[in-house]
């Protein structure tokens, strides 16, 4: 069994419901192959280091997996097709994920306090 991590990064306008259809999208998809998903997660919305396909923006959201067979090409090929999504990259782990104990997804708030002051130091 191998382990993958796919981190994709969404349109920044999209509210919660188009991101949760996106997410779901995408995890119909690697169902579809034959993964077992471990962890998929709305990470948050965040600065890009540089701007992608005229973003400053974006929402990150995060995949992890197992499959039998890898189906790496055929996932970024779709991905690449996607609108909503403007960049995602996909590795290869060394062990299995650690299950994320929150039943909705959402960061914790105390994670989303710690963003926000980053944000904030960062942006001056």
């Amino acid at each position: 069994m191998r382990y993958y991590e796919t981190l994709y990064i969404a349109h920044p306008d999209y509210e919660d419901a188009r991101l949760d259809e996106l997410k779901n999208n995408v995890d119909e998809r690697i169902r579809n192959h034959g993964a077992e998903i471990v962890n998929s997660y709305t990470w948050g919305k965040r600065r890009l280091a540089y701007e992608v396909n005229k973003f400053r923006y974006g929402t990150y959201m995060m995949l992890q997996y197992s499959v039998q067979e890898p189906f790496i090409d055929e996932l970024n090929s779709w991905m690449e097709l996607q609108e909503p999504i403007l960049a995602y990259l996909t590795t290869r782990l060394d062990d299995a994920p650690v299950i994320r104990e929150d039943s909705n997804g959402e960061a914790s708030f105390d994670e989303k306090v710690v963003e926000v002051k980053k944000t904030m130091e960062a942006e001056g």
